[in-house]
């Protein structure tokens, strides 16, 4: 991603490759943005992802909404990315797990957009550490992330993203799980969540 002093993501989640591909020519076109990320997601969605400028890619994605339309499933736009979640997009993760006194939250968005807003609200609102990040990609299209840190904070990280994905309508599940057992915790080591594909 490139380095700015307020870094800036926009994210589009389309219906397919034919508007995605449409999209990505789109926000090329409109601003001088960088595409951090494309991919094909289970069901029929595609995804792109770039970064720059705050009025770039406000630029980039106002375009886009406006000649794609219906063709959006979702989408989003993050100014000031959290440095944990900008590197949870690449499965770069801390190696921080839960302690014993500490809590988990996790929460499970209907749209990837939504899951990453709500990812980046937390992460602002309160002291944790982002542990996962799942965005979409075998998961039928669902993202889900964990949160990490003191029971007090994780309440709070939640209770924001919770708000951010009620707002947008995308509430999938969602839980806060205290003092995490010696099996979870050990579980904590996750591969990441790399970008894949529906395999």
């Amino acid at each position: 991603m490139t380095k700015s002093k307020d870094p800036t993501i926009g994210f589009l989640e389309l219906k397919g490759a034919v508007h995605g591909l449409n999209a990505l020519d789109i926000v090329v076109k409109a601003a001088p943005i960088e595409v951090l990320r494309t991919n094909i997601v289970c069901p029929n969605k595609f995804t792109v992802l770039f970064g720059g400028e705050l009025a770039a890619v406000s630029a980039a994605l106002a375009a886009a909404r406006s000649k794609v339309g219906q063709g959006i499933y979702d989408s989003c736009l993050i100014g000031r990315v959290h440095p944990l979640l900008r590197d949870g997009l690449y499965g770069i993760f801390p190696r921080q797990k839960p302690g014993t006194n500490g809590a988990l939250g996790i929460l499970e968005t209907l749209t990837i957009a939504a899951g990453l807003c709500a990812a980046d609200e937390a992460l602002k609102t309160a002291e944790v550490v982002l542990v996962d990040l799942r965005l979409g990609y075998a998961l039928g299209g669902r993202t889900y992330f964990l949160v990490s840190g003191a029971i007090s904070a994780v309440e709070a990280a939640m209770g924001a993203a919770l708000q951010v994905v009620i707002d947008r309508g995308a509430l999938g599940s969602h839980s806060l799980i205290p003092r995490p057992s010696d099996g979870l915790r050990r579980m904590m080591d996750f591969s990441g969540g790399d970008i894949g594909d529906c395999t």
